[in-house]
């Protein structure tokens, strides 16, 4: 009852509006998609096609190894074809000898190679020679014997080597070229060898996140926003698109089929992931590369640390394998990681002591909080991911990557932006939508790598 007639405010405290702080907090940490932060802020490229390719070009390491025709790698009688084989023997300097190799293309007459580790009746040791002869494969090129047909080397040995084993010890041992020799006086030289560079690929792919709300909703205010409810729901919408175009770009796996509901094209882009998968490939590997299984393996890029413990000298290996290749004229990576993985870290160097960090200076890494790590190799930038964090299993898993080998490619005129009254014309709604047609340009996979279940430290 109204005292003398008036009204006061608790007479009616159920019925009227409140008032509220019209905002809502939204909680991520220095944005939840860093990595397309990054990428905007880097030079993009368009692409008037769906599908683009780019070219690169792997600098061989002339390198390759020792491989068997029937028992052994090594022939002495080089006159007979590659069944040929001696179960032990001894060289003079200037004897030929025959050595079956993985891969002969690389190696032109006047080289100088280096057979490492070879096994004798004492020591293992290494022979040198000049490659005076060289049987590359196929069509004629290369030496016939049971099994099929074998590449290999003729060279003349510099030195004498006694008590060599000629058996399946002698298969994988490296072969490497240390230089050239000519005589003097020669007349020409032989030609060495062109790499074609390979042609990696992706697709484009479509992104679209919509929101709508009914005539009358669009017009009607919230008790967080006076205007209505159309503020923060775009903003929510552009968070999720950012975000899933943030899991695309990572975990994206290249496709294209048909989709069954509409019968048209569906593409799907490589990400991250999807290169460094390919980069080890053990067949059909796009980039010339025999590929790689174990963690271990010198081009492993993801590295399962099935274990889940990570001790310091393990640690090493891989920052050493990470800089390895670098593209980058300041010898720095960015480390995309969860919460849970650089805890381990800090708690792995803090109880070694050498773990040199500093906060980082904004003005040198795009204005975002990260903590800088100086190794033997490099700097480490580490930049805790909420995507990663927030996820039980990618919480302790960590993507190096060379920032400068990344680049956003989008399809022309499809960038991204709101398009705005995407309903039907006789709709009593309104629809709005972000949308996205873009893709990744990746070079250089062997400069990045991915680490997982690093979840304690030995």
């Amino acid at each position: 009852m109204a005292l003398f007639g008036l009204l006061n405010a608790e007479q009616f405290a159920n019925q009227r509006f409140k008032n509220f702080r019209r905002s809502i907090f939204y909680y991520y940490p220095n944005g939840s998609a860093p990595m397309i932060g990054l990428l905007s802020l880097m030079q993009d490229e368009e692409t008037n096609d769906p599908e683009f390719y780019w070219f690169e070009k792997i600098k061989s390491d002339q390198r390759t190894v020792t491989a068997v025709n029937t028992t052994g790698s090594f022939i002495t009688n080089t006159g007979t074809n590659a069944d040929a084989t001696s179960g032990g023997f001894s060289l003079s300097a200037g004897d030929t000898l025959r050595v079956i190799v993985a891969d002969a293309s690389m190696h032109r007459t006047g080289h100088i190679v280096r057979i490492s580790a070879v096994p004798t009746t004492g020591s293992p040791i290494f022979i040198q020679g000049r490659v005076i002869a060289v049987y590359a494969g196929a069509g004629g090129g290369g030496l016939t014997g049971s099994g099929g047909t074998h590449q290999g080397i003729d060279i003349i040995v510099q030195e004498a080597y006694a008590n060599i084993t000629n058996s399946g010890s002698a298969v994988g041992l490296e072969v490497l070229i240390v230089g050239i020799v000519a005589s003097e006086g020669q007349v020409g030289a032989s030609l060495t060898p062109w790499n074609l560079p390979v042609q990696p690929a992706n697709y484009c792919q479509i992104m679209r996140t919509a929101f709508q709300f009914t005539g009358t909703a669009s017009k009607t205010s919230a008790t967080f926003d006076s205007e209505g409810p159309y503020k923060d729901k775009s903003k929510e919408a552009l968070i999720n698109h950012n975000q899933e175009m943030e899991k695309n770009f990572i975990f994206g796996r290249k496709a294209k089929t048909t989709d069954p509901a509409t019968g048209l094209p569906l593409r799907f882009m490589g990400g991250v992931l999807w290169f460094l998968e390919q980069w080890e490939l053990t067949s059909n590997n796009p980039y010339g590369r025999k590929g790689a299984t174990a963690d271990t393996d010198d081009d492993k890029r993801l590295i399962a640390n099935s274990g889940g413990t990570m001790s310091e000298k393990t640690m090493d290996k891989y920052l050493e394998r990470i800089f390895r290749v670098s593209t980058s004229p300041t010898n720095e990576k960015l480390c995309l990681c969860g919460s849970g993985f650089l805890m381990v870290m800090n708690q792995l160097y803090r109880s070694k002591g050498t773990f040199y960090y500093n906060p980082g200076d904004k003005d040198k890494t795009y204005g975002m909080s990260m903590t800088s790590h100086l190794t033997s190799f490099g700097v480490v930038h580490y930049r805790t991911h909420p995507l990663f964090s927030e996820n039980p299993t990618l919480r302790f898993c960590a993507l190096f990557e060379e920032v400068g080998n990344l680049k956003y490619r989008y399809m022309k005129g499809r960038d991204t932006e709101l398009l705005k009254l995407r309903q039907p014309n006789n709709a009593d709604y309104r629809e709005d939508e972000f949308f996205t047609d873009a893709s990744l340009e990746l070079h250089a996979p062997q400069t990045f790598l991915f680490l997982q279940n690093v979840t304690d430290f030995t």
